[in-house]
């Protein structure tokens, strides 16, 4: 417990740094009284505009994402036991991408929240999908896994099918298949609020019983832990906060992937602290991705889905490789 603490305490310094860097660089600098005025909904319209109607709604939405797909892919390594979990590399998202496709296409159009609540609808039925293979007594993790990249992929080639279709070449569908947090408001990040809340409080009461599924089913149904309704229950919610970042950014990959690696590194193997400690660890580390892809480039910038892609893809291969 007292190394959960210290993580944590770590933790929230850098996610603190990680903020006031997001809203102090950029294309335009801020001297130092400016940005604190602003922070503190002060001083002149302009740094007020820029701190809280630019910057800080991005930097909500990098944080919100991270979280989402940190506590995702640990609920998603744990439900089936396979460490290539991921809520994009397994397709959860896949559905929400299709949706968000549509709706850049202007062949759907339902509002903000209605399309929120759709994304995350859809990508329950990825959750569905995976469930279904993933409590198949003889499914290998190497194949649940393929299986999972399948579905993604259908779900990538769909959604890049419907833009060409539609003839959407805009920097916008390049920013949602790449994932980014270019021009995101505060409209883009209040909506996830609600089903990262929802999918947070469903996976909480099952967290013990992830320890115990870990043992294998058989030990979990002499345990009492009921490995089927466990499963469930934790991959809806990785469905959930996984349709709702990919709503939120487009697709960010390997973060779902990297977290939980990580966070088992710094506090062991007790899916209860690893759930705890990946939400911020994956908030953080989207963070400073979009940094450096908004930052190393300045004025131009890359997919933040590519920074996180060059940090999670070495890893994958590395687990693949075990796996495999």
């Amino acid at each position: 417990m007292r190394r959960v603490l210290l993580v944590m305490g770590v933790l929230i310094l850098i996610l603190v740094l990680g903020v006031l860097i997001g809203v102090a660089l950029g294309p335009v600098k801020l001297e130092a009284h400016r940005l604190i005025s602003a922070i503190l909904l002060r001083g002149d319209t302009t740094a007020h505009v820029l701190v809280w109607d630019l910057r800080m709604p991005r930097v909500a939405a990098a944080l919100l994402v991270g979280a989402c797909l940190g506590g995702a892919g640990c609920l998603l390594q744990s439900s089936t036991r396979n460490p290539l979990g991921d809520p994009q590399l397994f397709g959860l998202g896949g559905g929400a991408a299709v949706v968000q496709a549509l709706a850049m296409a202007g062949l759907l159009s339902i509002g903000t929240w209605g399309l929120f609540g759709l994304s995350v609808l859809v990508s329950l039925v990825g959750a569905g999908a995976i469930a279904f293979f993933a409590s198949r007594q003889g499914l290998s993790p190497a194949r649940l896994a393929l299986i999972g990249v399948s579905i993604s992929a259908l779900a990538a080639a769909a959604a890049t099918g419907i833009l060409a279709g539609a003839r959407v070449f805009s920097q916008q569908s390049l920013n949602f298949i790449g994932g980014s947090f270019v021009n995101l408001g505060w409209q883009d990040v209040l909506p996830a609020l609600p089903f990262f809340g929802i999918g947070i409080l469903l996976a909480l009461p099952v967290l013990g019983n992830l320890n115990v599924l870990a043992l294998g089913d058989r030990v979990a149904v002499n345990l009492g832990a009921e490995p089927n309704r466990t499963r469930v229950i934790a991959i809806a919610s990785s469905g959930i906060l996984g349709g709702a970042a990919v709503a939120v950014a487009g697709l960010v990959g390997f973060v779902g992937l990297l977290v939980p690696h990580l966070a088992r590194l710094l506090i062991g193997h007790d899916t209860r602290a690893i759930f705890i400690v990946s939400i911020p660890l994956g908030a953080a580390i989207t963070l400073y991705a979009d940094q450096a892809a908004r930052l190393l480039f300045m004025p131009s910038e890359i997919p933040v889905g590519l920074v996180t892609a060059l940090l999670g893809a070495p890893l994958m291969i590395y687990v693949a490789r075990r796996v495999l």
